[in-house]
């Protein structure tokens, strides 16, 4: 599983009191038919009441927390892309039809990515091709938070822009997470 190891409060966003951050998720597939999946993490108690400073780590609470979860399946091969959102009055990314609407846009971008490269002598896709699919992806991402995090559907932000997680077993890398005011750091690791 891929886990968040610990996030960072550097500063918090611009918003009126503590954060209460999630993270939306996508994974895709570089092998046909380029499947994906896309999940929500937080708030909770490990993801919420951030105060600039603020350190939370999930390898020491992640057997008491139940918030301090895997937020995806880990396959070596595939491509993860990470949006991390401070929610304001409620979380705008929830219920079957705006994450669906999130997963199909997503997929399409990331699959549409990848169907031009199935030509000879360009296969299997390099790692720079990938990455322009994941970017492919975090574009999508941004618009459809335009859609469903503005007035008059959701009022959360975005901060930062989307990133690709490189990880593989052994590595812990870290992430920084500007925007809105906001910076965060975060540790993913493998379990």
């Amino acid at each position: 599983s891929l886990v968040v190891d610990a996030v960072r409060c550097v500063e918090e966003t611009d918003e009126v009191g503590s954060d209460d951050v999630y993270m939306i998720i996508f994974r895709g597939d570089p092998k046909p038919p380029f499947s994906s999946n896309l999940g929500v993490h937080g708030p909770g108690n490990f993801w919420s009441n951030l105060d600039s400073g603020d350190l939370r780590e999930s390898k020491l609470l992640r057997f008491f927390d139940p918030d301090a979860i895997p937020i995806a399946q880990y396959f070596s091969d595939a491509v993860y892309v990470i949006m991390l959102v401070e929610e304001d009055a409620s979380k705008d990314i929830s219920g079957s039809e705006v994450i669906g609407a999130w997963k199909t846009v997503c997929g399409a971008a990331w699959k549409g990515a990848l169907l031009g490269l199935r030509l000879p002598g360009n296969w299997p896709p390099s790692a720079a091709q990938l990455s322009t699919a994941a970017s492919n992806v975090g574009h999508a991402m941004l618009g459809l938070a335009s859609i469903y995090m503005e007035f008059p559907k959701g009022d959360d932000d975005v901060i930062g822009k989307p990133q690709q997680i490189v990880i593989s077993p052994g590595k812990t890398p870290t992430h920084h997470f500007k925007g809105d005011g906001g910076y965060y750091r975060v540790r993913f690791n493998i379990i």
